[in-house]
């Protein structure tokens, strides 16, 4: 009768689906330091990550809190699968998907929703701008838009392939997503990786080709851009890069203190 054991319980449901601690934080939307913290009783979660771990797991709600209370988890949850079989939400992160049926991708669909409102939920809960952590709060939440637009992305590519309905309501979400992460970018204007991500969105150039110019594979322009981490040797022109194009567009240059350069 603890968290603990409630959490293990939990753990060893998701290691036998093959998913890392990584795929479950896609699959849910909560991040990493919170499901590790509910698979080990560290910390009592709260109600909605609760919510999100047992949808995701295909669980009936009220599952974890039976855990929690029951003097063997591990044989409360085989009575709970063996009740209900768990039909997950969503696809396992980076696997192939296959759609057979036009209503299959109303999961997918009620997954990129559920990503909308748990972003949303998040960015509700901005510290207040002169804290120390605004900053490093509001980069999190840009990695999550971004992931969540990739999921997105793979789900529209089936939708499309099944001819779905739902193929542009998911290509709505996918647009609303992109328009919450460049909202979130342009609360920190004086990040050197925001401003550098809005010279790659002003420049004509690809992005392949903006990669060369400054020195940085694709996957460091990924990092750059949404997540602000610059690789030493690619800092100078990264910077140049974006004063460049962003003073072309009219824009003042700003230093990474958040002064304005003459």
């Amino acid at each position: 009768m603890s968290r603990e054991s409630a959490g293990a319980a939990i753990r060893a449901l998701r290691e036998s689906r093959n998913w890392s601690l990584a795929d479950f934080a896609a699959a849910t939307g909560v991040s990493i330091m919170g499901l590790s913290y509910l698979e080990r009783g560290a910390r009592k979660p709260h109600k909605s990550t609760v919510q999100k771990v047992e949808n995701a797991l295909g669980l009936p709600p009220g599952t974890y809190s039976r855990l929690v209370v029951a003097a063997d988890a591990d044989a409360e949850l085989a009575r709970v699968l063996a009740a209900k079989p768990p039909a997950p939400l969503s696809p396992r992160p980076r696997e192939m998907v296959v759609v057979n049926r036009h209503s299959d991708t109303e999961v997918l669909e009620a997954y990129a929703e559920a990503q909308l409102d748990t972003l949303h939920s998040v960015i509700e809960q901005l510290p207040a701008t002169t804290s120390n952590d605004y900053e490093s709060y509001i980069m999190s939440v840009i990695a999550q838009c971004a992931k969540a637009e990739m999921l997105a992305a793979n789900s529209w590519r089936v939708a499309v392939s099944a001819d779905a309905a739902s193929a542009g309501r998911l290509m709505g979400h996918l647009r609303a997503l992109e328009s919450m992460r460049r909202a979130l970018l342009s609360r920190i204007p004086a990040s050197l990786g925001a401003r550098f991500d809005q010279a790659c969105a002003r420049s004509s150039l690809p992005e392949a080709v903006i990669a060369v110019l400054v020195g940085v594979t694709v996957e460091e322009m990924w990092e750059i851009r949404n997540r602000g981490v610059i690789p030493p040797g690619a800092l100078a022109r990264v910077r140049a890069f974006a004063d460049a194009v962003n003073s072309a567009n009219g824009d003042q240059v700003a230093d990474d203190s958040g002064e304005g350069i003459a």
